[in-house]
């Protein structure tokens, strides 16, 4: 019950309220002995933190969710603990990494047609391209498209939809009527499918990754070290090791074996 509750909070818009009714929830979920339910309520717990409430907790429980979701192989809650990533780094001022978090999310929520969650990872993508209006305004038309795939009548999640409408007015006023109604309407009058290639610009690699980093994680799996990724790429080894600990912040790992691996599962060479 204390699970429902936390939920109508967030839709609320109180975080501090839903984040400890999710606490309390875990707290009921773990003593029954149903962890993946009280790891559900953790990752929301960070999601209300991540949002309205204390970045520093947010960013405690994000890791702890990553942490079980990379032990047992679970692709939802670690989608859910990056779409919380994205909104810490939106906070933080951000935009390029709370982006690539975002699109790593909805790598991870896509197969589960979890269009709601992934609806908000656009919604932050769109907060994010803020300064490049004409983007801003198709993925404000992929998110009508998003919400209207669900059936329902909203435009935004309900604790999102003022800095929705905010963001809204701003790019109608920097593209003008004619120009924004032209990019929206590219957004919405697509298939799911092929909004999604744009959100996340699949022809340019790893979803959530640019091309280089793409280039370094099939490196990693391939098993080079970064001395040997440098020498491959002709950049140096510094600025390779800066790639691999930027590719790991942004999905989430902790190690380059999850990395590989992962890599791996994408090609499909894994069982």
């Amino acid at each position: 019950m204390r699970h429902h509750h936390g939920i109508l909070a967030v839709w609320r818009g109180d975080f501090a309220n839903a984040a400890e009714l999710f606490a309390r929830a875990r707290t009921d979920f773990r003593e029954l002995g149903c962890l993946d339910a009280a790891l559900e309520c953790r990752v929301k717990f960070a999601i209300a933190h991540a949002y309205g409430g204390e970045a520093a907790a947010a960013a405690e429980a994000c890791g702890e969710v990553e942490a079980a979701a990379l032990a047992h192989g679970e692709s939802w809650l670690h989608g859910m603990a990056l779409l919380a990533r994205a909104l810490l780094a939106l906070r933080a001022g951000e935009p390029a990494d709370a982006t690539a978090r975002a699109g790593a999310a909805i790598a991870r929520l896509r197969p589960f047609q979890d269009w709601w969650d992934v609806a908000m990872c656009v919604e932050v993508i769109a907060w994010s391209a803020r300064d490049a209006p004409r983007r801003a305004a198709r993925l404000l038309g992929v998110l009508h498209l998003l919400w209207e795939s669900l059936g329902g009548r909203l435009g935004a999640a309900p604790f999102m939809r003022t800095q929705h409408l905010r963001l809204d007015a701003e790019v109608r006023e920097a593209l003008g009527v004619a120009a924004f109604d032209r990019e929206f309407r590219r957004g919405a009058r697509t298939t799911v499918d092929e909004a999604l290639a744009y959100v996340l610009d699949e022809s340019a690699g790893v979803p959530g990754l640019t091309k280089r980093e793409s280039q370094v994680a099939e490196l990693v799996a391939e098993g080079l070290t970064n001395k040997d990724i440098a020498a491959r790429l002709t950049i140096a080894q510094r600025t390779a090791e800066n790639h691999v600990e930027r590719i790991l912040g942004k999905l989430g790992f902790t190690s380059r074996t999850q990395l590989a691996v992962w890599t791996y599962e994408r090609r499909g060479e894994l069982p």
